[in-house]
């Protein structure tokens, strides 16, 4: 499900017993979070919570809130060790409704409980962190990594395929040092050919963006190459360039260089 449907199944949610929606930034390159204090803020938001409710002499909706925050508690140990640099959890007491999301971009810690849940924040952040791709280039090898909200939800791998002239799956095309005359002929034809070659993967991937339903795509990789791609790629689909040799890195710290360099 897309980020804004589901922001749009929480915005629909009405439940008057409570509906319960957590913030929480856990970023530990945060100042005063870098040695976990946001388990102290989550355990003194949570408690908030109740005096707000114990006040109001209601015990049927403090019975809820307790079991939601049980819940969520348990919740919370189970993704501690994933933990990157924000939470949310969006919850009703007649739980048919619960989201809960590690998020690889900063939140602002807030605790709700009201008959619906408080969607400020994750809607101005689908506003600044929209659901795109990663375009990570490494001459003939293609790396197109799914993300929203910063968290990597699909990753898709390419290759050129001198065979089949074309971009196939990555574990389908036949590798480099296998064609032809080996490692220099490749090396040759592709110095020959990249305008060409790029030229068709801009038009693939202008294919995927649309299909995924995706705001658009960062270019990653050399100066040249990512030149070649933007080219031949519809300016609304280009959000951001790195001219960074990064396909060797492991998708998760692409996605984290990406991020701290561009937003």
């Amino acid at each position: 499900m897309s980020l804004a449907k589901i922001i749009e199944e929480i915005k629909g949610k009405h439940d008057n017993t409570g509906v319960l929606t957590i913030h929480l930034n856990t970023d530990a390159s945060a100042g005063n979070l870098s040695n976990g204090e946001w388990k102290i803020h989550l355990k003194n938001g949570l408690k908030e919570l109740k005096e707000e409710v114990k006040a109001k002499d209601n015990q049927a909706e403090l019975k809820a809130l307790k079991k939601l925050q049980d819940k969520v508690e348990k919740e919370i140990a189970v993704h501690q060790r994933e933990m990157r640099k924000g939470f949310i959890l969006v919850a009703s007491a007649d739980g048919e409704l619960w989201r809960a999301r590690v998020l690889q971009v900063p939140v602002t810690t807030s605790f709700h409980w009201g008959e619906t849940a408080e969607t400020r924040q994750i809607e101005e952040l689908e506003q600044r962190f929209p659901e795109t791709a990663l375009v990570v280039v490494q001459q003939a090898d293609v790396t197109f990594i799914e993300t929203s909200l910063g968290i990597i939800r699909d990753t898709k791998k390419y290759s050129w395929d001198v065979d089949s002239e074309n971009w196939v799956d990555y574990e389908e095309a036949a590798q480099p040092l296998a064609r032809g005359g080996g490692k220099d002929e490749f090396q040759h034809r592709f110095e020959e050919n990249q305008h060409r070659w790029y030229k068709s993967l801009a038009v693939q991937l202008e294919k995927e963006i649309k299909e995924r339903g995706l705001e658009g795509a960062y270019l990653v990789g050399s100066k040249e190459s990512v030149a070649e791609i933007e080219a031949n790629m519809s300016p609304k689909n280009v959000k951001g360039i790195v001219t960074k040799n990064l396909g060797s890195k492991p998708d998760h710290e692409i996605l984290n260089e990406v991020f701290d360099t561009l937003i």
